[in-house]
Parts: C-alpha cells; structure tokens; sequence
C-alpha cells in the first residue's frame, strides 16, 4: 500500500489534483489510497508522523506558508525516508535545490501544463506502485493476488486477517485501512502467506504480528484493531505455540 499526500496552496489546483488521483484509483485495481490533501505543510506532517506507511507526496514549491514546499519534503524525510516526492510547481528553475537538500525528488511536473498534469500525476502512482513492490519483493513482504486480468498487490505487514463467510469461493481481506472481498480460498492463499499467519478456525487466518492479546480460557483473539477472532478447540495449542514462537 502506498498512502498519497497532496500539499498545494491553490484551493482550486489542490482540487484538481485530488479529482485525478481519485479518478485513478477508481479506475485501478491497488490499495493506494488518498490519505492527505492539505494547503498547510503542518497538517501534512501530522498525518505522517502518524502513519508507518509508505507515501507517495505531491508538493507545490511555493506554499505561502512558513515552510516551502523543498523544506517541507526535507522534513517529510525525517519520518519517511523511502517515500516518493513529487514537486508540481512553475518554478522548475528550483529544482537544483533539492539536491542542496538532499530530499531526493522522483520527478517534477509543470502544473501550468494542464494537458500533461493527470498523465504525469499518474505516471507517477503508477512508478510508485512498481518501486513499492519491488522492494516488497525484495523483503518477501510481498502478496499479489491475481484478480481477473490484472494483480492487486499488499504488503503482507498490512494485513490484519483473511476470512471466508458463507460463500466459500470469496475471501475478505482485513488490512490496517479496511476490508476487501476478492474471489479465492483460504487454503490457497494460505500457501502463499509468510510464517507470520497462523490459522485459528476454519474461517479465519490471523497475522501474528498484529495480536492484541490471546485468552485461552476463551478461545479469542483480540487484535490490535479491535477485530475478535474466535479459535477452534484443535487450533488452541497451535495457535499458542506461533504466539510463543513469534
């Protein structure tokens, strides 16, 4: 998952560019989701020091605010290091900056190019997209899931839990930002899922990494988004074991 932030002043431009990423991600099958769109670099930094997630940040330059849109990625790099920046700006001459302050910038987009500006927006989601899950890849974090002609791809870390109800050829997704219904089984993407998932019913395989607390007097899990899962009689001790070995 790649979370998407926008910083730009102009009310007006601000919501051009939140009607094309919105068009994207309507049109796309991926789990980047919209998370900020802001004029004030502050908000901006709030909702990241809030969030351990991946971001794709579309900044203006010129912010009219105390801190300019290069000093505002410089600060961006404290809580995200790996993030993708984008500069969307008519001061292109500015660019040499970004090296002076290392922020590393994935591209720039001249925003008076209105005929250009959605391509490059999305151009840029979709680079995003691909480098994200490379390094996905490269961490064995990685889970695509084909769907029709195309994949959705997640980062397994994300995933709270993966149900099945009673229509056994259809799995929900549980992940930190919500839910997903796809077509599967549980066994088969079970054998595509890390040592981190353990499976506690015939209907539920949980992620370790995201247990509140166990009762086994009860037999549920809490999780940490508050989900409960209950746990089957003969996956008790199995279930305690994973937590023990984790």
């Amino acid at each position: 998952m790649i979370q998407i932030y926008l910083c730009e002043d102009d009310k007006k431009q601000l919501r051009n560019w939140e009607n094309i990423i919105k068009k994207y991600l309507l049109m796309n099958l991926t789990e980047s989701q919209l998370y900020c769109s802001t004029s004030s670099p502050e908000e901006l930094l709030y909702m990241r020091k809030h969030s351990n997630i991946t971001g794709l940040y579309f900044l203006d330059i010129d912010l009219k605010a105390e801190k300019n849109g290069i000093e505002l990625a410089q600060e961006i790099r404290k809580y995200d290091p790996r993030g993708y920046i984008v500069f969307v700006t008519t001061h292109s001459e500015m660019a040499v900056l970004t090296f002076r302050y290392k922020v590393e910038a994935m591209d720039f987009i001249a925003k008076d190019d209105f005929k250009k500006l959605a391509e490059q927006i999305c151009a840029c989601i979709q680079n995003a997209e691909r480098n994200n899950k490379i390094q996905l890849e490269s961490s064995d974090r990685l889970l695509s899931i084909k769907i029709d002609k195309t994949s959705l791809v997640l980062d397994q870390n994300d995933i709270i839990a993966v149900t099945t109800g009673d229509d056994y050829h259809k799995i929900t997704i549980h992940t930190k930002t919500g839910i997903r219904q796809i077509p599967g089984s549980l066994k088969e993407l079970k054998a595509a899922l890390s040592p981190s998932f353990c499976q506690c019913s015939r209907s539920a395989i949980i992620n370790l990494k995201h247990v509140a607390s166990f009762s086994r007097e009860d037999a549920i899990i809490i999780m940490n988004n508050k989900e409960t899962y209950t746990v089957s009689v003969r996956m008790i001790k199995k279930v305690q074991k994973a937590l023990d070995q984790l």
